[in-house]
């Protein structure tokens, strides 16, 4: 997750599934079921169905898995739902990462902003790890702070922090 939109936390996601993909069976979920990226980002057709059709049941689950050409499959957002969090709350939810969890080595999940909805706090109940994506020079760092103080104080596994689109031109004055 991340603390605005446009932080690039899509990115680190597609970046990291495409590293951990030459060694393991990699999935990338977009559940950012408000403003979903992850099928633009790999030119899919904007009506491929994805996760909220498999949770919803109007599609089955094999139909939405996309296997990307950088070795790893992804399942997109699908259609932009009425109510995201709800889907995202549901037990069906959780029994779907788990009978993925069978099926691949890593599931990257990409989620909507903390700071936007609590969707990525949902989501990150039911992850080993969260990585917290920072946009060097613009994310306020007192909101950033306040967010890692809210993953923390909720017991959800944050893992590190990505500081993102860093100009290490601007850095110069603190040497190599």
């Amino acid at each position: 997750t991340s603390t605005n939109p446009g932080e690039g936390k899509s990115t680190v996601a597609i970046n990291l599934a495409v590293a951990l993909a030459q060694m393991e069976r990699v999935l990338l979920i977009d559940a950012d079921l408000r403003r979903p990226s992850i099928a633009a980002a790999f030119a899919l057709p904007s009506d491929t169905p994805g996760l909220s059709n498999v949770l919803a049941q109007s599609d089955q689950l094999e139909d939405c898995l996309q296997k990307i050409d950088a070795g790893f499959d992804v399942l997109p957002a699908g259609i932009v739902p009425a109510n995201p969090q709800e889907m995202l709350s549901t037990t069906g939810f959780k029994k779907l990462v788990t009978e993925l969890s069978e099926q691949y080595d890593r599931i990257i999940i990409d989620s909507a902003p903390v700071n936007a909805v609590s969707d990525s706090l949902i989501l990150a109940t039911l992850a080993d790890s969260l990585v917290y994506v920072v946009k060097a020079d613009v994310t306020p760092q007192k909101l950033a702070l306040n967010n890692i103080g809210l993953i923390r104080n909720n017991h959800l596994p944050l893992t590190g922090v990505v500081l993102n689109q860093l100009d290490l031109k601007k850095q110069d004055s603190y040497g190599k």
